[in-house]
């Protein structure tokens, strides 16, 4: 069955900026070289340090032999690896961070479906009962992780990795983890007072992480390719 969007990649550069590329070729390249699709020049991304290939429907994640190894949500692989939304993928170190979205592999929905909750990550908006969701960047990457497992206790780790792009480390991410949630979870009840209606659950599981419980859907629309240094990916 052929696909309905491209995968789509975000790149977080060291100064926080972001990119977002689509994934239209058979096989995107990873690297510091000129030649490759995506290029990240950073000292730690090898000239050519991983590749993404669409094979059948699915995108595989591998690493190219690089020096510093490529790691997906913070452990290094070292076999080919089936992307899914909310992956982050690492060339080397966290300074070199990318995220993953399939749109094809969401629930896709048609305007005015009664959804409670809707993210749309091309638009980078949120709607919940209706209501536009008036997000921070690192509250929106966090609800987009928890929404793409709904019902599924997200690890601490994952959460931080998802929403800042870095390892979590207890002694110095806890208060700023704890406060995006704390933040996202006002803002979710905020909205659903305004709709008159009751906000999703996002539980806290105590030790362990966060689990965002309710009804999610992702709709995504037409969104331009963004480039890397003038390059479009697949273009």
């Amino acid at each position: 069955m052929a696909r309905t969007h491209p995968g789509l990649l975000t790149y977080t550069g060291p100064d926080g900026r972001e990119e977002q590329l689509r994934l239209t070729d058979d096989v995107t390249t990873l690297g510091r070289s000129d030649t490759c699709d995506v290029i990240v020049e950073l000292p730690t991304v090898s000239r050519l340090h991983a590749r993404i290939e669409l094979d059948h429907d699915r995108y595989l994640l591998f690493d190219a032999g690089s020096a510093n190894g490529t790691l997906l949500n913070g452990r290094r692989i070292d076999h080919s690896y089936e992307l899914h939304t909310g992956d982050v993928i690492w060339l080397g170190s966290p300074t070199a961070a990318l995220r993953f979205a399939d749109p094809d592999e969401t629930l896709l929905i048609p305007v005015g479906a009664a959804a409670a909750l809707v993210v749309d990550e091309q638009a980078r908006g949120v709607t919940l009962h209706g209501l536009p969701l008036q997000l921070s960047p690192l509250e929106f990457r966090l609800l987009v992780y928890l929404a793409s497992n709904p019902g599924t206790v997200c690890t601490r780790e994952s959460c931080f990795l998802a929403a800042w792009g870095q390892p979590y480390d207890h002694a110095t991410c806890e208060d700023a983890l704890n406060n995006c949630v704390s933040k996202l979870r006002r803002n979710l009840r905020a909205t659903a007072e305004e709709a008159s209606a009751e906000p999703p659950p996002l539980v806290t599981i105590p030790r362990v992480g966060f689990r965002l419980d309710g009804e999610v859907a992702f709709t995504s629309g037409p969104v331009a390719p963004a480039p890397f240094h003038e390059r479009a990916v697949g273009g």
